[in-house]
C-alpha cells in the first residue's frame, strides 16, 4: 500500500519531468506556478494484479483493485501516459498507454477497469474551480462539496444516480445524472452533510441499490465509481467512493444478501445445522464429517446456530451468535476443543484475478499451534518455498496471495528444539480456473499423518 500522506507519496524518478508540490487535507496543490493540472488514479480493474500511473516515465506507487493514488499536481502540455502492471512471470509490463494534453486547472482521474488482459481507461475530467472559490470566500458561512457518480461496471448495466439528505427519502432525492457503462455524472456542488445515494434502473423508479449514510463533510469532490464486486446477490456491484486523498470508501448495497455454508469439521458426528433469525430460519440436514453443506442464500441479519447430532438429536451447539452482513459470503467451520463443540467462521475473497490466487488455510486442530503451510512446486523443497503461511495457532484462518502453478502442500510443526513432524502432505494441486482456494486443517484418524487438509 502507498503512503497516505501525499508529500511523502513514493515515486520511482524515471525522467526529468517536474512534479507540483502537494498541501493539505484535500491533497490540493499551493504551487505558485501559473500551470498546473491536477491528476488521480483510481484501480477498477476486478482481476488485475495491482497497477500504477506513470506520467512521463514517473511512476507513482502501485495500487492494488478497489485502491486508489491521491490528488497530484502535474506540468500540463503534452504527457505520454501508461499504466504499469505484472505479467505471469511478475514481470513488470505496459498495459495501457495514451498521449494526452493537460491543460491549467485540469481535474482528472484515470479509472483502469475492464478484463485486466485488455484494460480499458476512463478519464473523469471535472471543475471544482467554482467550489473552491466559495469555500474560500472568508465572507461567507457555508462548506461545500462536489459529487459524481462513473459506471465501469459491464455493458448491460445503465443506471439513474440520485442524492438525497439521509434525513430525506428517495422521493425527494436530486438526480445525479443516468450512467451507462463507461459513462459518469457531471459535477454537483452541495453542502457538506450526510447524504444517501440511490441508484434505480435507467428511466424508472425502480430502486436497485442504496447506500448507507455517507458523511460528505470534506471540501472535496467526492466521485462515486460504480464497479464489478463478488458478494453475495445478483446485482454483484458496488459504489467506491474517490475522494482527493485517502483510500476509497467502499458502500455496499444495504439491501443485499448473503451466502454462507457450513462445513463440519467433526470426525465421528452426522449433523443438522439450524440458522434462524427473527425474519428467515435454515435447516441444513445430515452435514456428513469433513462435508460442507450448498450455499444458502440469507438476509443480512443476527442469526442463532443450533447444532444437533443427527443420530441421537442430542444439541451439541445451542443458539451460538452468528452475524452475516451485506454482501458476505462465509463458510461456518464446526470444530472440536477439549470436549466441546464450537464454531467460527471465515469469509472468502471470491475476486478472480489474473496468474493468481487468493488462498485461505483455517487451522481447527487442537493439538497443535504455530503451523506452517509450504507451497512447494516442481523445483522446490519445502527449504526452498517461496510461498508459505506462517504461525498458524488452533482457530485461526491466514491468507496469502500466490502465482498460478502446481502446488504440493505441506503442513509443518516445529517444536521448540527444531523438531520438524509433517501433518500431512498433499499431491500436486493445480493452481487455475476461475476460483480462489480455502483449505481446513482437521485431526483425521483415516489419513496417512493422521491429519487431514480439506479444500473446501
Amino acid at each position: 500500500m502507498f503512503n497516505r500522506n501525499v508529500c511523502s507519496l513514493m515515486m520511482v524518478c524515471l525522467g526529468s519531468v517536474s512534479l507540483m508540490g502537494c498541501d493539505s487535507i484535500d491533497g490540493d496543490s499551493d504551487d505558485d506556478s501559473d500551470s498546473v493540472a491536477y491528476v488521480q488514479y483510481y484501480n477498477a480493474s476486478a482481476n488485475s494484479t495491482a497497477t500504477s500511473l506513470v506520467l512521463d516515465d514517473y511512476e507513482y506507487s502501485y495500487i492494488e483493485f478497489g485502491d486508489s493514488m491521491p490528488r497530484y499536481g502535474y506540468d500540463t502540455g503534452s504527457v505520454a501516459m501508461e499504466i504499469y502492471g505484472q505479467d505471469e512471470n511478475e514481470d513488470t509490463v505496459t498495459i495501457y498507454s495514451e498521449d494526452m494534453s493537460f491543460s491549467n486547472e485540469d481535474n482528472h482521474l484515470f479509472v483502469l477497469y475492464g478484463d485486466y488482459q485488455s484494460p480499458e481507461l476512463l478519464d473523469i475530467s471535472y471543475e471544482r474551480s467554482d467550489m473552491d472559490d466559495m469555500n474560500d470566500d472568508d465572507d461567507e458561512d457555508y462548506s461545500k462539496m462536489q459529487v459524481l457518480v462513473a459506471n465501469v461496471t459491464s455493458e448491460d448495466m445503465a443506471y439513474d444516480a440520485y442524492i438525497s439528505l439521509d434525513s430525506d427519502e428517495y422521493q425527494d432525492a436530486t438526480m445525479l445524472g443516468s450512467i451507462g457503462y463507461r459513462g459518469y455524472t457531471t459535477e454537483l456542488m452541495l453542502d457538506t452533510d450526510e447524504y444517501i445515494i440511490y441508484l434505480t434502473d435507467q428511466g424508472t423508479d425502480n430502486v436497485v441499490y442504496t447506500t448507507e449514510s455517507m458523511s460528505l463533510t470534506t471540501e472535496t469532490v467526492y466521485k462515486f465509481v460504480l464497479r464489478n464486486s463478488f458478494g453475495s446477490g445478483d446485482l454483484k456491484v458496488t459504489l467506491d467512493s474517490v475522494d482527493s486523498t485517502s483510500t476509497p470508501v467502499t458502500y455496499t448495497n444495504i439491501d443485499s444478501t448473503a451466502d454462507f455454508r457450513v462445513f463440519n469439521g467433526l470426525e465421528d458426528i452426522t449433523l443438522n445445522v439450524d440458522v434462524v433469525s427473527k425474519l428467515e430460519s435454515h435447516y441444513l440436514h445430515d452435514i456428513t464429517p469433513f462435508t460442507v453443506s450448498d450455499f444458502q442464500q440469507t438476509g443480512f441479519n443476527d442469526y442463532g446456530v443450533t447444532v444437533t447430532n443427527t443420530d441421537t438429536s442430542e444439541v451439541i451447539l445451542d443458539n451460538v451468535l452468528v452475524t452475516f452482513n451485506q454482501d458476505d459470503i462465509r463458510t461456518l467451520l464446526l470444530y472440536q476443543e477439549d470436549d466441546s463443540i464450537k464454531g467460527m467462521v471465515i469469509e472468502h475473497d471470491m475476486r478472480p484475478r489474473a496468474y493468481e490466487y487468493n488462498v485461505d488455510v483455517a487451522n481447527l486442530s487442537e493439538d497443535y499451534d504455530d503451523l506452517t503451510v509450504y507451497f512447494v512446486n516442481s523445483t522446490e523443497t519445502i527449504e526452498s518455498a517461496e510461498y508459505t503461511i506462517e504461525d498458524i495457532d488452533f482457530t485461526e484462518q491466514e491468507s496469502l496471495v500466490m502465482p498460478q502453478d502446481d502446488y504440493e502442500i505441506n503442513v509443518v510443526y516445529e517444536s521448540d528444539n527444531g523438531t520438524q513432524t509433517l501433518l500431512y502432505q498433499s499431491d500436486l494441486i493445480t493452481f487455475d480456473g476461475d476460483t480462489n482456494y480455502s483449505f481446513v486443517l482437521t485431526k483425521d484418524s483415516e489419513s496417512q499423518f493422521g491429519y487431514t487438509l480439506h479444500q473446501l
